[in-house]
């Protein structure tokens, strides 16, 4: 027996729900950063609405933020409240700069690609 896949068209991701620890929707998935040499999604741009009373709301998200839930058909992460205030507020181009991409990935406490990737060769 053949296991199930874990592909989605990347068409399909802009809306998915995503959920907070408790399983509560906090946000969906707006639009998606893809490495444009590796074919490999980095970021993901989420749109919080109204949640928490924040000022802003549009955030890039590291995709290692992020694990997939059959369960809830959507997206889990265990964002704070506290880290996307500290946030930087981010044009996607500026993820071209390793500087900018760590301060991301440390506020959110997210595993970088490129380290995770490193350790896999």
């Amino acid at each position: 027996m053949q296991p199930e896949t874990t592909m989605l068209e990347t068409s399909k991701v802009p809306g998915t729900s995503v959920y907070g620890r408790a399983n509560e929707e906090i946000g969906e998935v707006d639009d998606l950063i893809v490495d444009t040499v590796t074919g490999k999604v980095r970021y993901a741009i989420l749109s919080f609405g109204g949640f928490l009373g924040l000022g802003k709301s549009n955030y890039v998200i590291p995709w290692t933020s992020l694990k997939w839930d059959p369960d809830l058909n959507g997206y889990v992460t265990g964002v704070t409240e506290e880290q996307l205030r500290m946030s930087p507020d981010l044009d996607p181009l500026s993820l071209r700069d390793r500087d900018i991409e760590q301060q991301l990935h440390s506020v959110y406490g997210a595993p970088s690609y490129w380290e995770l990737e490193s350790r896999r060769s």
